[in-house]
């Protein structure tokens, strides 16, 4: 292609790719076709060599900031912006969001925008846009440019909504921004929440917010595919009600109180599936905590992934 681009550090493939087709002239179809990969599925790593011919540059730098799918544990993983995802229904790959204010002022999209629990920008404090203030219609890639809507108007926000600093879902976005290296070192709140919070890798703080987070009422049923589906303002009551329980119980004194709150099997989950071995040992604390599950005598000999020794202790 006749105009090259550089990718941004932090930028999204998807976006970085947006950013070529418009630069260029064709749509992101366009280039797909240009391409020859298909137009109903994602693009990923592993079509690195087919786009690096076409818009000239290393097949090593496209692998760089697109999403990688992978096998982590025998289990489907993603590699985003250079952290391993597990839990893939907290990824909004397909269905894209932007900070309007960074959208328009930087020129590209970032890949920390594509976890679910990102709900807010960390640097102007005001909620993440997943549709189109004049047609209504939900974000997609396949749009004229990273801050036009598919209908042709730029992107807006509601510049009202600011957020405070203290606020629970811009110290979850701080913390979100920190795993992927954007040169921010937000810390805000942490003094009032669990020391070990620090250990996790970011798919294993992304679980735990889940988990403590997610459910609205005691003892509700959770189910992925469904809440996959939620509209951004849920994901930031999520965050919310995270941080809440999650100080709650550092200060509790009968931490299975908040049990009915919590989602067991989503710390069951991290307990079995994890990045780091700090993610599975903090998952098995808070079951024996909260609900007094020694992990390892639930799931038996057949569970032999489980470590028996606790890396934390009370």
């Amino acid at each position: 292609m006749p105009v090259g681009c550089s990718a941004q550090q932090g930028e999204s493939g998807m976006g970085f790719l947006l950013r070529c087709a418009t630069a260029n002239g064709v749509s992101l179809h366009g280039l797909r076709d240009l391409c020859g990969i298909s137009s109903v599925r994602t693009i990923w790593s592993s079509d690195a060599a087919s786009l690096a011919g076409v818009l000239a540059i290393p097949a090593h730098e496209l692998q760089d900031i697109l999403v990688d799918k992978r096998k982590h544990m025998d289990a489907l993983a993603y590699r985003v912006g250079g952290q391993i995802i597990l839990r893939t229904e907290l990824l909004r790959l397909s269905k894209p969001q932007v900070c309007v204010a960074c959208v328009h002022r930087d020129g590209y999209c970032k890949a920390l925008w594509d976890s679910r629990l990102y709900t807010v920008c960390h640097i102007h404090r005001t909620p993440m846009v997943e549709q189109c203030k004049v047609c209504g219609s939900p974000l997609r890639w396949h749009r004229p440019a990273v801050d036009v809507c598919q209908c042709g108007a730029y992107l807006q926000s509601d510049h009202d909504q600011v957020m405070h600093p203290d606020a629970s879902e811009v110290w979850v976005a701080g913390r979100i921004a920190n795993y992927f290296a954007s040169g921010c070192r937000f810390e805000g709140m942490s003094g009032a929440l669990p020391t070990w919070m620090v250990e996790l890798s970011l798919d294993g703080f992304l679980a735990l917010i889940q988990a403590f987070g997610v459910q609205l009422q005691p003892h509700q049923k959770v189910v992925n595919a469904s809440v996959a589906k939620m509209p951004v303002e849920f994901w930031r009551g999520v965050c919310c009600r995270a941080v809440q329980r999650l100080s709650d119980y550092t200060v509790s004194k009968d931490t299975k109180q908040l049990s009915p709150w919590i989602w067991e099997g989503g710390l069951e989950s991290l307990a079995l599936s994890f990045v780091r071995h700090a993610d599975q040992q903090v998952a098995i604390k808070l079951l024996r905590d909260v609900f007094g599950i020694e992990v390892l005598a639930r799931f038996g000999s057949q569970r032999t992934v489980l470590c028996q020794m606790p890396l934390f202790e009370d």
